[in-house]
């Protein structure tokens, strides 16, 4: 019975997500006003994280609408569309794009568009998640099956994109991005980028992206793994001595339904940094972190502590929505 209603529940977050209409502009002014004791998130901070956002929210566009980059504002800046995944059979979606402007590669996986992908999203079922030096990891396994379907060629992708001219990696950020599902493909994406392409001995041009400019930005992400799989993500992507302190950041608003599934009870834990958007003027980083170690929890004063969640509180952030109409 509770599977039922959490599905009734999703499949009106799809409808919503289909009538739903999007604002007309994006705000880069943004005023931020900390809870006691939490940390005060930057204006500039906040730019680069709404211009994340609206990469993944053109992921829902169409083929055409993101070959020629003709989305509104969610297609921001100057960028050329390199490649577009889409896999029928579990549903992954989405785009790997350069801005030579920016100096940045962008990966953005689009969420839940159809009852097929909610469908997945209500596979509770853990599978052993394998990564050299750690044992007892555990992820979703709907959420990985439709990774997997995709991982060669986005992987393939980035790696080319890193070699295809003499200079053409040189600084260069990488930026993964995603929305509801698309953040938790984003999450395995971001770890195997750490472990295939920047592995000397699985791939040469290590030289081309350097670690600390991975920046795995993801939106109404669902809980992905346990807590084995949690702290990968916290001991591989997060550095805790470099300067850019936050490269990994769970942007979670308001009082957001599918952000607490799948249920905790069932083993699932969310990684850090969470962000919590109250509103679209208060902005908070999350304490998130045991402190003194590297394990992590949900803060009960950030989205942890919402109640009465509403489907809409999933289909926007900031004056961005996560729709079809582009």
């Amino acid at each position: 019975m509770a599977r039922v209603i959490w599905f009734a529940l999703l499949i009106l977050t799809s409808i919503c997500l289909y009538f739903y209409k999007p604002f007309d502009t994006l705000p880069f002014s943004i005023s931020t006003f900390p809870k006691k004791g939490k940390e005060l998130v930057s204006p500039d901070a906040l730019n680069l994280l709404q211009i994340h956002t609206n990469y993944a929210a053109a992921a829902y566009c169409s083929k055409q609408n993101l070959s020629s980059w003709t989305c509104g504002y969610r297609c921001f800046g100057n960028v050329t569309i390199e490649k577009i995944f889409h896999d029928e059979i579990k549903g992954a979606y989405g785009y790997i794009a350069v801005s030579e402007e920016n100096k940045t590669i962008i990966v953005a996986f689009r969420g839940s568009a159809d009852v097929v992908n909610w469908i997945y999203n209500l596979q509770f079922a853990q599978l052993d998640y394998e990564f050299p030096g750690i044992e007892g990891a555990l992820v979703h396994g709907g959420f990985y099956h439709a990774y997997e379907r995709v991982k060669g060629t986005i992987l393939w992708t980035i790696q080319w994109l890193m070699t295809r001219e003499e200079n053409s990696c040189r600084g260069y950020d990488l930026v993964i991005t995603g929305h509801s599902l698309g953040g938790a493909l984003s999450s395995f994406l971001a770890i195997d980028v750490k472990r295939y392409i920047l592995d000397p001995i699985l791939s040469s041009p290590t030289h081309c992206l350097l670690p600390f400019k991975i920046h795995l930005t993801t939106i109404g992400q669902p809980r992905i793994g346990n807590h084995i799989y949690a702290k990968i993500i916290q001991t591989q992507l997060i550095s805790q001595t470099s300067p850019l302190k936050h490269k990994v950041t769970r942007i979670t608003h308001r009082n957001d339904l599918v952000v607490h599934l799948p249920p905790s009870k069932r083993g699932f834990v969310h990684h850090a940094h969470e962000l919590w958007v109250k509103n679209k003027d208060q902005s908070f980083f999350c304490d998130d972190i045991v402190e003194g170690s590297e394990d992590p929890v949900e803060d009960p004063e950030c989205l942890a502590g919402a109640r009465w969640y509403t489907p809409g509180a999933h289909l926007s952030i900031w004056n961005t929505t996560f729709t079809f109409f582009c």
